[in-house]
């Protein structure tokens, strides 16, 4: 009776470990099948059906609505960025910032001889009335035009003391009513920092000390990503970090999207996406997206030429050229 009652036993325990394994099988396949459908472009597109993608595609501006892929070329010119209410962007070429209307009618110079290497040249303040960008002749100096008066002042010179005379060569977004300039230089290391205007100083974390690179910082303030470095294998897959501006800290860089060599990552307008380019496509991620591992976000292009993604998500009528 005894040893009946143990078989029975066992076999009763066995018995709910395989219903809990079937358990942790469906609860496992029904996340998994329900990030693998979030992160699909299909449901990316009905989720936002009214974006519209700029990028550089071999050194040419283009343009696309998500929802009815059609690329279009519209300028030759590089770093295209939207400005925050949807009416017009910024581009590059030759070292000179450019200004087009999103009906692509217009298009007039704006700044002569700005650094534009690796996805930098103009970038707008939140209230798309002036654009930053960092002097090529002089990289220490940032400069700021009013767009509609003309006006060209010096923003930031970080030759003057206390700075340290850092040279900037990417990033230019300023934060917080223009108290915090997010940039990068290679001058004493290779690192993305903040600097603080007002106290005069330079925040980073960790992981933007021994290398992060390309930052960008979202619209609504609340997040920053960068390109990670590995030393050893030169991969650059996207981190992200968040900014505290009562404690002036940042979080610990954490991973966020992508593997290989990852550059040139933008913020769409709702802070809601990740752009960023590898092996010469695009890619896009949700910023709370979840991963299994290193992994690519939503492949964009696949023509291995494509560079500096800007994504826009219009609120009611998409601009004409991309209907």
């Amino acid at each position: 009776m005894k040893k009946k009652l143990k078989w029975l036993l066992v076999y009763a325990l066995l018995a709910l470990g395989l219903m809990s394994l079937g358990l942790l099988f469906i609860v496992h396949h029904y996340s998994t099948s329900s990030i693998q459908a979030f992160s699909s472009k299909d449901h990316l597109t009905a989720k936002i059906p009214k974006a519209v993608l700029l990028w550089s595609e071999d050194g040419t501006v283009t343009g696309s609505n998500l929802s009815k892929w059609q690329p279009i070329s519209i300028t030759k010119g590089e770093n295209p960025r939207w400005s925050p209410e949807g009416a017009r962007f910024v581009f590059t070429l030759n070292n000179d910032a450019w200004l087009m209307s999103s009906d692509l009618k217009k298009k007039e110079r704006i700044l002569k001889n700005v650094v534009t290497e690796s996805g930098t040249g103009a970038y707008w303040t939140k209230d798309g009335k002036r654009v930053i960008a960092i002097k090529n002749d002089n990289p220490r100096k940032v400069i700021i035009k009013n767009l509609a008066s003309g006006k060209i002042t010096l923003f930031h010179d970080d030759g003057k003391p206390p700075f340290k005379g850092y040279r900037f060569t990417q990033g230019a977004e300023i934060r917080y009513g223009g108290r915090y300039f997010l940039t990068f230089t290679r001058d004493d290391g290779h690192r993305s920092i903040i600097i603080d205007l007002k106290e005069k100083q330079y925040i980073d974390n960790k992981f933007m000390r021994e290398g992060d690179c390309g930052p960008a910082w979202s619209l609504d303030e609340s997040f920053i990503v960068m390109t990670r470095r590995n030393r050893r294998s030169m991969n650059r897959p996207i981190y992200v970090t968040r900014f505290n501006p009562k404690t002036r800290k940042l979080t610990p860089s954490e991973y966020l999207i992508g593997r290989g060599r990852c550059s040139n990552a933008s913020i769409s307008n709702d802070s809601n996406y990740v752009l960023y380019e590898s092996s010469g496509n695009i890619f896009l991620w949700h910023i709370n997206g979840h991963t299994d591992g290193d992994q690519h976000g939503i492949q964009l292009t696949h023509t291995k030429k494509s560079d500096h993604p800007n994504l826009y998500i219009f609120n009611k009528h998409i601009p004409p050229p991309f209907k």
